[in-house]
C-alpha cells in the first residue's frame, strides 16, 4: 500500500505554513528536524513523550533556538513536564552534542545514550559528557553501547532505556542498528579511528510509517552496516535522514537500494552563505554527488523549489528540487507528521533560500 504525502509550509506552496495541531493523538507522530545549522538535532515527538536524537549546533545561537523551539513544544504539551525520555547521541562530535548541557540545563533528561567513543581532553565532542558526567543532573540512565551488544540481538537492541516511550494506541519502537566497535571490523585504519563510523544507528517504526538515522556514518561503515543486515528488511524504511549532513561519503547507492523505495529525505546542514571553518560552506554540503544519488531513489515529490548544491567545497550550484528532498539549510526546520497508517505530511519553516 502507498502511502499518503502532502507538503505544507511557505517553501511549499508559497502561503504561510498552517500551524501544527497542539497535540499528537494516538496514531501520530512527528519528527522536528531542528534547523542547527551545520548539525544535527531531531525531536520524535508522541503521543506519550519526546525522545531526542543528538543535540548538535553550528554555534551558541543554534542551540539557543533549538531550546526555545522546545519549550515551545513543552507549553503545548503541559502533560509531557518538560521531560525529554531519551537522547540518543549518534556519536559525540561537537556538531552533535554541542547543545546536551544545554537540554539539562532547561529539561529533564531521564537517558542518555551514546557510543562511549572519546577523542581525548581537548576534543570539543568530549566537552558536553565530560561535563555531564561530573554533574548532579546528570540523566539517571546512562548507557554506552557497543557493536556487541548489538550483535547479541535479532531485529536490533532495543528495550525500555533504548525505547522508553510506551502509548497507548500505536506505540512506537526504536531500535539500535549499530553502534561503537570495541574491534576493527576490516576497515582500514583511518576509518576505525574516524569517530564517524561508530555512530549509533537507529531505526524507529510508527506503525506502517518508518524512519532511518545512520548519524555519520561514512563509505566502509555503511558497507558493514549493509552487511549485518543483508537479507533482511531492517533496513527498508519511508523517511532517510541522511547521512553524514548529506556528504559525499555519507550515502550510497547500495545503502538506498537497502532503503528500497524512499518517499522522503532529509538533510540537517548548514547555510551554503555561512562561511568558516565548521559551515556547510566550508565542508561542501549537501554535496551534488549524494543528491543526485537521492534523486535518483526519493518516490515522491515536493513543490518546486530553487536549491544549492556543492560540487565541491566552498562552491555551490542552484538546482530545482522537486523530489522530495528537504534540507535544513533550505527549508529551515522541517516536520514530518507520520500517521499509523503510513500518511506523511511535511512543514517547513520556509523562507528564502541563501544566495551563495
Amino acid at each position: 500500500m502507498r502511502s499518503r504525502f502532502v507538503v505544507t509550509g511557505v517553501a511549499a506552496l508559497a502561503v504561510p505554513a498552517a500551524p501544527l495541531p497542539a497535540q499528537v493523538d494516538a496514531s501520530t507522530m512527528r519528527a522536528h528536524f531542528i534547523n542547527v545549522g551545520q548539525g544535527d538535532a531531531t525531536v520524535l515527538e508522541f503521543a506519550c513523550g519526546v525522545v531526542m536524537i543528538d543535540a548538535g549546533g553550528e554555534g551558541d545561537a543554534d542551540t539557543t533556538a533549538h531550546v526555545a523551539s522546545l519549550r515551545d513544544l513543552f507549553a503545548s504539551r503541559p502533560e509531557l513536564h518538560d521531560t525529554i525520555r531519551a537522547v540518543l547521541i549518534t556519536h559525540n562530535h561537537v556538531d552533535h552534542t554541542r547543545g546536551l548541557v544545554a537540554m539539562i540545563d532547561h529539561f529533564h533528561v531521564q537517558r542518555l545514550i551514546e557510543n562511549g567513543q572519546r577523542g581525548g581532553p581537548r576534543d570539543p565532542g568530549d566537552a558536553a559528557l565530560r561535563r555531564l558526567a561530573t554533574d548532579p543532573r546528570r540523566p539517571a540512565t546512562w548507557l554506552d553501547l557497543d557493536e556487541y551488544e548489538v550483535a547479541q540481538t535479532e531485529g536490533g537492541l532495543t528495550g525500555p532505556d533504548v525505547d522508553p516511550v510506551e502509548c497507548a494506541g500505536t506505540n512506537p519502537e526504536i531500535k539500535i542498528l549499530s553502534a561503537d566497535y570495541a574491534q576493527n571490523p576490516g576497515w582500514t585504519a583511518g576509518t576505525y579511528n574516524d569517530k564517524n563510523n561508530h555512530s549509533v544507528v537507529i531505526r524507529v517504526d510508527f506503525g506502517r510509517a518508518s524512519f532511518l538515522f545512520t548519524g555519520d556514518l561514512e563509505t566502509e561503515a555503511i558497507a558493514t552496516l549493509l552487511e549485518t543486515y543483508r537479507g533482511t528488511d531492517l533496513l527498508d524504511v519511508d523517511v532517510y535522514h541522511v547521512g553524514h549532513h548529506g556528504s559525499y561519503n555519507g550515502t550510497t547507492s547500495e545503502l538506498l537500494g537497502a532503503i528500497v523505495r524512499p518517499e522522503i529525505a532529509v538533510i540537517s546542514m548548514g547555510r551554503c552563505d555561512h562561511e568558516g571553518q565548521w559551515t556547510g560552506w566550508a565542508y561542501g554540503h549537501p554535496r551534488k554527488v549524494t543528491v543526485d544519488l537521492l534523486r535518483h531513489a526519493i518516490t515522491r515529490r515536493r513543490p518546486a523549489r530553487t536549491v544549492h548544491v556543492a560540487p565541491k567545497v566552498k562552491e555551490f550550484t542552484t538546482t530545482t528540487m522537486r523530489d522530495a528532498i528537504f534540507g535544513t539549510g533550505w527549508d529551515g526546520t522541517i516536520v514530518v507528521r507520520a500517521t499509523a497508517d503510513g500518511t506523511y505530511i511535511v512543514n517547513t519553516e520556509g523562507g528564502p533560500v541563501p544566495a551563495c
